[in-house]
């Protein structure tokens, strides 16, 4: 990393937010700085960061087929970090408004669908078949309604959920990646499918050190968990975030 990506990457922390929110902002101007030295753009500080810069970027991101919404979300990030580096001028510019952007319009319902049954079961067999753990935390997120990193780091959560199941709880507590780090409620639907999973989970992670996706940290978990959806099927419409909508 260059020192435009030091520097952004230092920025991206002081702005604040959940470890999250932190974490997503990191990656986001670390890929934008990794745009400007594909094209050579040789810059070293935020100070000389251009309109044209971002506009660029935005351009190239559209290009690759990113969602309006997501991409609202990057330029919320990059203008926190013009403005914490006391660019207010280039964050507020006219030219890079969502709407000057092309990325007006977007609803914050998204696009996504429930995932059908047929798909979910090709998709957990071909899991199960590859990576016993990875299939674990996909059925857990289907059963359950979990987002992607909370189905990484269930595996914090599996004793304190099977103990839930046991007493007859109707509700599990879901702790670990939940979004801005808020503790949150789901309802269990089916309860017999549940403790199975979690009995499968917990005998899995035994067997892996605690772990389900053996990966040695959070974000290696992540990049797995998000490439191998992507190659059993889990793309476009059906990603794994519509395993939460089943």
């Amino acid at each position: 990393m260059g020192k435009l990506g030091g520097e952004m990457k230092a920025l991206a922390k002081h702005c604040g937010g959940s470890h999250k929110t932190v974490n997503d902002r990191i990656h986001i101007v670390q890929r934008f700085d990794h745009h400007l030295r594909a094209l050579n753009v040789h810059i070293q500080r935020v100070a000389q960061i251009k309109v044209r810069h971002i506009e660029s970027y935005i351009h190239e991101r559209l290009a690759q087929g990113i969602g309006k919404r997501t991409l609202q979300n990057e330029m919320a990030s990059l203008r926190a970090v013009l403005q914490q580096a006391g660019r207010k001028q280039v964050a507020e510019h006219e030219w890079l408004t969502n709407k000057s952007l092309g990325l007006a319009g977007a609803s914050r319902s998204g696009t996504r669908q429930a995932i059908t049954p047929e798909h979910y079961h090709h998709v957990l067999e071909t899991a199960r078949m590859k990576d016993p753990g990875l299939a674990a935390a996909l059925e857990l997120a289907r059963l359950m309604g979990l987002r992607s990193q909370e189905a990484v780091q269930s595996v914090q959560s599996l004793k304190t959920w099977k103990q839930a199941i046991e007493r007859s709880d109707t509700r599990l507590t879901v702790v670990f990646g939940t979004k801005g780090g808020r503790p949150r409620e789901t309802v269990i639907l089916d309860t017999i499918a549940v403790r199975k999973a979690l009995d499968n989970a917990l005998a899995i992670a035994e067997s892996r050190h605690g772990r389900l996706i053996d990966k040695p940290d959070l974000k290696s978990a992540m990049d797995y968990w998000h490439n191998q959806a992507a190659r059993i099927g889990l793309t476009g419409a059906y990603s794994p975030h519509s395993l939460r909508y089943a």
